[in-house]
């Protein structure tokens, strides 16, 4: 079941209600996503990651004009092609420490879906044996959709302004992306359902899953940043080592 419109996210949570009998509102923490946007407030992001590289590399740069034994025109070498490759070392180190926090704070978010995932299981007794199979990837797209969804998008909305609407797109696209992604085991889970002898072995067996799922997405993200990082390393290698041997000759 793809998720796209809010029509969809309404059949959602009323396929959870009926067929496994819980409201996953309740599990809706404004104080908590409150704290988790906090790091996605996007001028915080620009001024924290990205501008700040750019000035050390500016300091630097006007440091290197008393270092090195420049004489006549090498200052005029100096200040224009070691300005460009300066600028472009801070440009690059700030998108690469920007990709990484940006990773590490939606991770979060994902975190917390599954930890709400891990409460929510325990309601989840009154769910027939027969439909058990079915329950981890129906209630985390609710989860996300119905619960973390609303909720950052509202605070978002409230505490980002002018780009609120992108950095909430961005935010709303990438968790839709991650519940169509994310996989769980029902076919072990249904096997361990059939041999379970209690219902403490069953929640335990839901909360290993989730564990494993939560791994497998840590995976999956860490290499799809890597990829999309992999390009600007290389540059950032290529542009570092033209600086040093810059450097080197103008000395």
């Amino acid at each position: 079941m793809r998720i796209r419109t809010k029509k969809d996210v309404e059949k959602l949570d009323n396929k959870i209600k009926e067929e496994l009998g819980i409201d996953v509102r309740k599990y809706r923490n404004e104080e908590v996503s409150e704290n988790l946007v906090e790091l996605l407030v996007f001028p915080k992001y620009v001024i924290s990651w990205v501008i700040r590289p750019i000035l050390i590399s500016i300091v630097v740069f006007i440091i290197g004009f008393f270092v090195f034994d420049l004489v006549h025109i090498e200052y005029v070498i100096y200040g224009i092609i070691g300005l460009i490759l300066f600028l472009m070392v801070g440009i690059i180190t700030g998108l690469l420490f920007l990709m990484w926090k940006m990773k590490s704070d939606i991770w979060s978010i994902i975190n917390y879906s599954f930890e709400i995932m891990k409460s929510a299981v325990t309601d989840l007794n009154q769910v027939n044996k027969e439909n058990r199979k079915d329950v981890l990837g129906l209630l985390f797209k609710g989860i996300i959709h119905v619960v973390t969804i609303p909720m950052i998008s509202k605070i978002i909305s409230d505490k980002v302004p002018f780009v609120g609407g992108i950095v909430n797109r961005i935010v709303k696209n990438i968790l839709t992306l991650v519940t169509d992604k994310v996989e769980f085991d029902e076919e072990k889970l249904k096997q361990e359902h059939n041999k379970a002898e209690s219902e403490s072995n069953v929640l335990k067996e839901y909360s290993n899953s989730i564990s494993s799922a939560s791994s497998g997405l840590e995976k999956i993200m860490n290499f799809t940043f890597g990829v999309a990082q992999f390009p600007l390393k290389i540059v950032f290698g290529i542009i570092l080592l033209a600086l040093i041997l810059f450097l080197y000759l103008i000395n």
